[in-house]
């Protein structure tokens, strides 16, 4: 049991071209990008709680982002570091 009170059922490491992670609710699982093997720790975490927190709540509602602030007090911050990190893989030529 984790401290948001869920257990994810399984997890999975998956490339992805225009997510950081995703989860089903109704399975419990979790995807995350394996991108994020190269960014730092900080966001990683963001988005396991940012996708565990929508084994709760689904949407992006009023009640998820409560979740976030009890949870992961800096997800803002975290959020905007990740955002401006690249999402995909780059190839040097």
């Amino acid at each position: 049991m984790s401290r948001l009170g869920v257990e994810v059922s399984g997890y999975f490491l998956q490339r992805m071209k225009t997510k950081w992670g995703s989860c089903n609710d109704k399975a419990g699982n979790i995807r995350l990008n394996t991108e994020l093997v190269k960014k730092p720790k900080d966001v990683l975490e963001y988005v396991i709680v940012h996708e565990m927190a929508h084994l709760i709540e689904p949407t992006h509602s009023d009640r998820f982002v409560a979740i976030l602030e009890k949870n992961y007090p800096s997800w803002r911050e975290a959020r905007a570091e990740l955002n401006q990190l690249p999402l995909e893989a780059q190839t040097w030529l």
